[in-house]
């Protein structure tokens, strides 16, 4: 029997995996807590742990997970964390790279958007449940189905007390005060919006900042300088490897085109599960050049966005660098948090 908890990557999120793995492992006897975000993920855990039963803790949900859940007509779990809060524990985890961070909560507030109101779902909020551990972790096993007595849920929620398995009421302000001007930047256009988001079911346009972005033949190094096109026709650009929504959408891509790159054509492209969208591009003077390309993401879709830029052929000189990304969403239907979202993320 597998066990789900869809959250962001908050410490309140860890809290209720690892609460639900004990509260199963108490009902039902020994169970594995596994991290997967896809169906096929999930396989590929469990034949590797040999594990008849399992609490999967998804971080970036894939759309066909929610509907292979709703379909099955299964309990699970939906933990919302201010996303401010989680970006901050994100960034203690990871100082040095607050663009990882980003991304990592970006997608995950893109992918938990459609289950918080799905058919099965026990929406967890941290200001709100957070306040009394041991009735949340009663809810937990009520809604799961999983019979663990009250003496029982103390003693669990004392365990994981005494084991570290902590969060704090906290809104990450002060860790957030801490990052750099472009830092900041870079978190406001990715994560800012959803914050919006989950409070009120309307989203702002996305911004992803260059810092987001890859070189596309050296995909471990961030894309925020010159990038030279000669060689090869190859892929320059790649990322940021964000997760967006279902809905109809509309990218807006800046670009720096260098004067000799004038004479060259270009394939941008939007990649999810499959391509989504592409065109041919030619800068018709040296400096800044604005795309326009729309697509749409389907219910379905498991993975995260790729803005791709590539060469179609050798070149001698020239350069190109990208400035950032606008992504607007049009009469998709977003607005399923509800109320409960709204109070939770006001405190």
């Amino acid at each position: 029997m597998l066990y789900f908890v869809i959250g962001l990557p908050g410490r309140f999120t860890e809290w209720c995996d690892a609460a639900s793995a004990e509260i199963a492992r108490r009902a039902l006897g020994p169970t594995e807590l596994v991290r997967a975000d896809t169906l096929e993920e999930i396989s590929l855990c469990m034949m590797r742990t040999g594990a008849s039963r399992g609490v999967i803790a998804s971080r970036q949900p894939g759309g066909r997970l929610r509907s292979a859940l709703v379909e099955a007509g299964r309990a699970f779990l939906v933990v919302v964390e201010d996303p401010r809060t989680a970006l901050a524990e994100a960034v203690q985890r990871r100082p040095n790279d607050v663009a990882a961070a980003a991304q990592l909560v970006a997608s995950s507030c893109a992918g938990i958007t459609h289950y918080v109101s799905s058919p099965g779902a026990l929406g967890l909020f941290r200001y709100r449940d957070g306040a009394d551990p041991v009735n949340t972790a009663r809810a937990i096993a009520r809604h799961l189905s999983l019979d663990v007595s009250d003496a029982a849920i103390v003693e669990i929620v004392d365990e994981l007390t005494a084991a570290g398995v902590t969060f704090e009421r906290s809104d990450g302000t002060a860790q957030r005060e801490e990052l750099g001007i472009d830092e900041r930047r870079v978190v406001a256009g990715a994560v800012g919006p959803f914050v919006t988001h989950l409070a009120t079911g309307n989203l702002p346009p996305i911004t992803w900042e260059r810092e987001l972005f890859f070189l596309g033949d050296r995909p471990g190094e961030r894309a925020t300088g010159i990038i030279d096109v000669t060689g090869r026709a190859r892929r320059l650009l790649d990322g940021p490897y964000i997760m967006l929504p279902p809905g109809s959408w509309s990218l807006s891509l800046k670009l720096l085109f260098s004067r000799e790159t004038t004479e060259h054509d270009f394939l941008l492209e939007v990649v999810a599960d499959r391509p989504v969208a592409s065109r041919t591009i030619r800068p018709h003077a040296e400096g800044a050049f604005e795309v326009d390309l729309a697509f749409t993401i389907e219910d379905t879709t498991d993975h995260p966005i790729a803005i791709r830029l590539s060469t179609q052929r050798a070149a001698f000189d020239g350069t190109v660098a990208v400035v950032g990304a606008v992504l607007t969403t049009h009469g998709a239907p977003l607005a399923e948090t509800g109320s409960a979202a709204v109070a939770a993320l006001e405190g």
